[in-house]
């Protein structure tokens, strides 16, 4: 890599600016989001799977609502954070996150439609509200939170 002067970098200066990109990358990809985002979001996926307990038709009118609102709260609070313009994820970051919530998910749909336990959804909101709050803890201590 050459400076615009022509010079050449070290090794060490190259180094020290591979590692400032990346801390930049990271600083676009995962903005500082405020605590109680995560203890919403923890909210709202033990209401989602709560509500699977509920008739399917009223189900759906306690679930999209849970989903807009969080979905509103992730494009004010991430994707678009003051300073950042389009956050990103990696696939690779969330995919212990996304096993356990979609498969725990999974798993009480198919428990409860061989066995008709409908209780198996209060063990799986406690499990998906869980992954939320142990992500959030893990991405605040990575990566900041907002005021």
């Amino acid at each position: 890599m050459e400076t615009p002067s022509g010079r050449r970098l070290s090794p060490q200066e190259a180094r020290e600016a591979l590692a400032q990109l990346a801390e930049d990358e990271d600083a676009v990809r995962y903005p500082p989001i405020p605590r109680w985002f995560f203890l919403v979001g923890a909210a709202v996926v033990a209401g989602v799977a709560l509500a699977q307990m509920l008739p399917p038709r009223t189900a759906g009118l306690v679930v999209l609502p849970l989903v807009v609102v969080m979905g509103l709260l992730a494009h004010r609070y991430w994707f678009n954070a003051d300073g950042v313009s389009g956050a990103s994820v990696k696939l690779g970051d969330m995919a212990g996150y996304l096993t356990v919530v979609l498969g725990t998910f999974a798993v009480g749909w198919l428990v409860e439609a061989t066995t008709d336990a409908w209780w198996i959804w209060i063990p799986c909101a406690a499990v998906t509200a869980t992954a939320v709050l142990v992500t959030g803890q893990r991405y605040v201590r990575e990566f900041g939170h907002a005021r």
